[in-house]
């Protein structure tokens, strides 16, 4: 088997410059590569993309980074390949998702923006820590809204799946709409940036030139 290829540091940091810009308004398009591997190459890429979920892979010292792979074909049937936020999994005998420990806990919010009194404590791609108050039981099913900081609340669809320490109870969470489980990723992904500013070094002069190339 052929093996796997991990990204370079200068790599990764140019990765990171074109999914910071994942969040578009309406219309825009997100920055990403344009590929022109011939009339097969192209078509095989289309063809995987049709039937199968394309992901790059970033495999790090203690993460690995999932980008999701989104083709595009233009007039000229040239690709453009965009990279969406990505699922970030930490490393070890169980590869899991990362979970972001919140210092202050966001609560959960009624339809009308009104404060529940549930609190989220972490917060995972598909996954929440919720305390719900001294003495109250754990709700087995959470139809909510969860407003991530300085942005416009979403709605989550949650199942308790496990009771955890310290009173906390464990949530499987689903999203109604994709831009939302997109918003959740790309929140965890400048989160882990923030915290990890070893993983995100200075981008090269010479791959900020190339990148002024990029559509």
């Amino acid at each position: 088997m052929p093996k796997k290829t991990v990204l370079t540091s200068a790599e990764l940091a140019y990765i990171n410059k074109l999914v910071s810009s994942s969040r578009t308004e309406p219309g825009e398009t997100r920055a990403g590569f344009r590929v022109d591997g011939g009339e097969h190459a192209n078509g095989l890429l289309l063809q995987l993309a049709a039937k199968a979920n394309l992901t790059l892979e970033a495999e790090l010292e203690d993460y690995c980074m999932s980008f999701p792979v989104q083709l595009n074909e233009d007039e000229f049937h040239t690709i453009q390949l965009q990279l969406a936020p990505p699922t970030i999994y930490e490393r070890g005998p169980i590869l899991r998702a990362w979970r972001l420990h919140l210092d202050e806990p966001l609560p959960l919010l009624y339809d009308n923006g009104d404060e529940t009194a549930l609190s989220v404590h972490e917060l995972s791609p598909n996954g929440l820590l919720v305390d719900t108050g001294p003495k109250k039981k754990a709700p087995n099913h959470l139809h909510l809204h969860l407003a991530l900081p300085g942005e416009d609340s979403l709605e989550i669809d949650a199942h308790r799946i496990r009771d955890a320490e310290g009173g906390m109870t464990a949530y499987e969470v689903e999203y109604p709409q994709d831009k939302d489980a997109e918003r959740i990723r790309s929140y965890l992904y400048e989160q882990h940036q923030r915290l990890h500013p070893e993983l995100q070094p200075e981008l090269p002069t010479e791959m900020l030139a190339d990148g002024a190339d990029q559509p």
